[in-house]
């Protein structure tokens, strides 16, 4: 059963803003709810009040600049998966976001609410690592940014305060010269969460790799790139025998920062299979923006 709660639905970001600096920790911010509806009711979170910031404008955004593309908190996977500034300048999110849950998940959900849920298997971390996203954060104190490698402290905590609400993410637009893969395995095709995904972003010049970033899902407490694994392969000439080492190195990374565990047996492999899989996925991009 849920327990009572006050809902306040604020008409600008000032009074959300207010509403949450007077709570003082008792409140929680609901947008899409499908991550809070379920704690309510399994009464992992027992706020005193609920405030409602679908109908805030600054969240509702997907808007660009000469070099920046910037989303609201509170779009939709949806909107995001649609948005045709998305699929030119940021398509390996708007691939993840497309394959969230189901339908109805997709059209509830908003990209802020799987941010801030931090749950290790949120689809839409691992691209935003790999387009280096930064998350703006607002409050009575005033607003900041926050690098969104930096906003995960661990499995469902953020350093956000009590009081801050996650407005909008924001990176820079890939070039065409960017291509990107983005893998995904679940435990059925659909409407299912991740067990482990695989997030990558690279540019070539000359027939060598110029930039690479790479960012596993699931397999850290916190999403993370994997420097090593990047610091390898820049500047090398694509082949297979190179993709072969670098998946190694990928599981040997996993194995490294967090030791090995029952599960390493299992995930060692799948790791590599998807590192491989999305850096081919990559290389096949005959364009690395989406311009349909």
């Amino acid at each position: 059963m849920i327990p009572p709660f006050d809902y306040q639905t604020p008409k600008t970001l000032k009074e959300a803003c207010d509403l949450l600096w007077e709570a003082s920790g008792r409140a929680k911010i609901i947008a899409g709810g499908t991550d809070l509806v379920i704690g309510l009711r399994n009464g992992d979170t027992r706020p005193d009040l609920l405030i409602d910031v679908t109908s805030l404008k600054e969240l509702r955004r997907i808007e660009e600049d000469e070099q920046t593309l910037s989303i609201g908190a509170a779009v939709t996977h949806s909107e995001i998966a649609d948005s045709l500034l998305v699929r030119r300048y940021g398509r390996i999110l708007s691939k993840a976001v497309s394959e969230i849950g189901s339908p109805q998940i997709r059209n509830l959900g908003t990209i802020g609410g799987n941010i801030v849920n931090a749950s290790p298997a949120a689809d839409s971390l691992p691209p935003l690592l790999v387009l280096n996203a930064v998350g703006i954060v607002s409050s009575y104190e005033g607003e900041r940014e926050v690098p969104i490698a930096q906003l995960i402290q661990g499995p469902y905590q953020t350093v956000l305060k009590a009081h801050e609400i996650l407005v909008r993410l924001s990176f820079r637009k890939l070039s065409k010269e960017m291509r990107s893969g983005f893998i995904r395995l679940a435990r059925r095709e659909a409407m299912a969460i991740a067990r482990m995904s695989m997030a990558i972003i690279l540019r070539q010049e000359e027939g060598r790799i110029k930039e690479i970033r790479v960012s596993p899902g699931s397999i850290f407490p916190a999403p993370q790139r994997l420097i090593e694994v990047e610091d390898y392969l820049t500047g090398k000439v694509p082949d297979e025998g190179l993709f072969l080492t670098a998946s190694k190195k990928v599981s040997e990374t996993m194995i490294h920062r967090s030791g090995i565990r029952a599960s390493t047996s299992y995930k060692a492999p799948v790791v590599e299979a998807l590192f491989l899989r999305a850096i081919r996925r990559s290389l096949e991009e005959e364009d690395g923006t989406d311009w349909s």
